[in-house]
This record gives C-alpha cells, structure tokens and sequence, in this order.
C-alpha cells in the first residue's frame, strides 16, 4: 500500500506500533498533499451552532470533519508519526467548546460561563477548550479548519515559543484519536478547537523532529518559527543532560550552535520541560539577522545534529530536506559570461546560474552551436577547437536558456 494512501486510513489502532516512515522524497511529499488539498468542503455545517440561548453545539459535515483529520495525519506523517482516528464524543466536547469560545469571543482554555449558557452545556464546553487546542482568526471559509491545524503545526509567535505547545500535542506519538469543533462569534471571528490530550495510542517512538527528518514542507517553515525536538522520557533524561545542538545549512555552510541547557547560542534556545505532548522538548531558533538569509526555501538542507544526551544516545543526527507541496518552475538561465575568445587549444570553464535557486529542477545541458570551433562539457568547460565562432548554451530542462559567444583565434 502507497504512503499517500496509507496515511489517511483511519484504522484500529495496535499496540507497540512503530511509528511510520517519513516521506524520503520531493514526489512522495506531494503526491500525499494532493490526496488531502482536494478535499476541501464545499460547506462546513449540517447543522449551524448557535452562540447564545438557546445554545446548540452544530455538526460539521463529514467532508470538513474528513478533511480537518486528513490535515492533521499528513502533518502527523511528515514527522514520522502514525495516523490517528476520530472520536465522536471529543466531536461533541470540542463543538460545545467552539461555541463557548464564540460566544466570549475570545480564546482562552478557562473561559467564563455566559450567564443564559446551561450548567450541563458549559461543562461540555470546559472539556473542549481544557483539553484542546485552540485558534481564533480573522475570517471564515471553507478551509478554516485545515488552516487552523496547520497554525498549531507552525506555531506562530512569541507568545508560545517557550513550550511550542500547540505543535506538541498535535505532534504528540501518543495520541491515537482527536474530534473538532468550530463556531463563528457575532463579530465574524471563527474559534477552531482540535481535541489534544489523547494518550490512548503506544508508539515505540524516540524523538519528534519538527522541521522533521526527510522531504519537509517548506510552506511550515519561516524564519520567525523555531524548531523542536521532543525527547521520549522513558529512554532521554533531561533532566540530566546538557545538549548542545548544532544546526547546518549545507549548500551555504551557514551554522547556528545552542546550548539550550544555558539558553546561550546563536539565537533563542531552552529546553522546555513543561508537561506538553509525550515528553520534553528542546527548543531552537536561529538569529538570522547578521546573515543573508531571507526565508527557508526548497533545496537547502538542514543538518541538526544534539550532543550532551543522557539516555539511549548520547547524540542524535539528521537532516530536513526543504521541499515545496507546489512545482517551482525554472523561469532564468543567467550565464556567467556572455562573451568570450579563447586560442586553439585552450580551455574555460563557463558556469550558469539557474533562477530561482529554488526551482525544481537545477540541472542544465550543455551544448556547442559549432564543435568544429569548440567543444563544451556537460559540466560547462570549454574547449577552443579551431578558430572561427559560435555559441555555447546552458539550457534547463524546462527549455529556459542563455548562450555566451566564442571566438576562438
């Protein structure tokens, strides 16, 4: 069975499981995302909620509710992590918890009881927004839900950066069902809930890397979010351990070194014992302002590698590979010179940039116009045959091309 399908069975779960396999490749990223983004619900209710008395929790249809869990395993499969099913009744708490949320029109997981709301709803509610994560944002259309699940896989701002909590209980190997809820409030904000403190699921996991190990979405990724890594306690001792990470782009050799343990490094940095998903997290964000850098794109590769351990290993070791869910066409070829002579006999090794850098397909062919005047190879070095003139073509596979003139005396 393919991984694109595999990942969205809502199966019965298995005891011991291991967890699944990340996505290795830029095709298998893909093929999986277009299995869920063509499932976008047309209309989100079957039932409308309603934010003051007499209240009433709605139902989502079952395209919405589809698409929302499809969302969260994809998320779920791209950190190595094994599916998980839908439970009614956590349907039930986290639409009473919707509507709660709407009808204070703020998010908080305590909110107060609005004085017509019943006593036998509120405590529905209650267990909704306690037990759940929640979102509240500025609009409503059919894809609120699935936006909202990926704002608790990214985890934007300050705010929860110390914990990461959202992204650790969405990415919590422990959890083996959820249920959602969703209500829109009288000044137009709509409040998602996504059931989070599940346990009933036994992976034999070790560490929850986010940006995770293998082909990453790059679209999860900016350069004001941080990265995670959430240690098993059954197997890591934190408490006991001082980890050093060291994070590594290999295309530019940009390097960012933290002690989390001291909160020192190139950047923000903490390990975050607090209780959030299935174990402690180490924390990290680059402090990109004395670089270059702009933003994460497709093709640059992250190495992360965590020293100082105490547990299973004293270090551990991977790479996330940038990946676009959207083909990135060529759209420039740009040769490094335009114009050159050369003697018989000599050589010269012509280079071309391909723009973007983060286009799918980097590669380019090479070719000579006239090889009785000169030769090229396939990596670009040029060969002066005899005298006369022609031109040598950098050409990428989707047929964009620049050419630099020879003239060989």
């Amino acid at each position: 069975m393919g991984k694109g399908l595999r990942i969205f069975l809502i199966a019965a779960l298995v005891f011991a499981l291991p967890c699944a396999e990340a996505f290795e490749t830029r095709d298998e990223l893909r093929s999986a995302y277009r299995a869920i983004e063509s499932l976008n619900a047309d209309s989100l209710f079957d039932s409308e909620p309603s934010i003051r008395a007499p209240y009433a929790p709605g139902t989502l249809t079952d395209e919405a509710r589809r698409n929302a869990l499809d969302t969260v395993n994809f998320l779920r499969a791209v950190a190595n992590l094994n599916p998980v099913g839908e439970n009614a009744l956590y349907d039930l708490r986290c639409a009473h918890g919707a509507v709660l949320l709407a009808a204070n029109d703020f998010v908080a997981h305590d909110p107060p009881q609005p004085a017509d709301m019943p006593d036998e709803f509120y405590a529905s509610a209650c267990a909704g927004t306690s037990e759940s994560n929640l979102v509240g944002l500025n609009w409503m259309r059919p894809s609120i839900l699935t936006e909202g699940i990926r704002y608790f896989a990214r985890d934007d701002g300050e705010t929860n950066l110390s914990v990461l909590g959202h992204r650790r209980w969405l990415l919590n190997p422990e959890m083996g069902e959820t249920g959602f809820g969703l209500a829109n409030s009288a000044s137009g904000k709509s409040y998602a809930v996504m059931y989070a403190l599940d346990q009933s699921a036994n992976c034999d996991w070790s560490a929850v890397f986010w940006p995770a190990a293998g082909a990453f979405p790059v679209e999860m990724m900016h350069k004001e979010l941080a990265w995670s890594i959430m240690l098993n306690p059954e197997k890591y001792d934190l408490a006991r351990s001082s980890p050093i990470v060291v994070l590594t782009e290999e295309n530019s050799g940009m390097t960012f070194t933290f002690d989390c343990r001291n909160e020192t490094g190139d950047g923000y940095c903490r390990v975050s014992e607090e209780s959030f998903g299935a174990g402690a997290c180490l924390i990290f964000r680059p402090d990109f302002s004395n670089t270059d850098f702009t933003d994460y794109c497709q093709n640059q590769r992250w190495t992360v590698r965590v020293a100082g351990l105490c547990g299973e290993s004293k270090s551990l070791e991977y790479m996330a590979n940038m990946v676009s869910l959207y083909v990135q066409d060529v759209s420039n070829v740009e040769m490094s010179v335009s114009e050159l002579e050369l003697h018989t006999g000599e050589t010269f090794a012509l280079s071309a940039r391909v723009i973007p850098d983060y286009a799918d397909d980097l590669v380019l062919s090479w070719s000579s116009g006239d090889e009785t005047v000169a030769r090229v190879d396939e990596s670009g070095n040029v060969t002066a045959v005899a005298p006369g003139s022609c031109e040598i073509e950098a050409r990428s596979a989707n047929g964009r091309a620049d050419y630099c003139r020879i003239t060989v005396s």
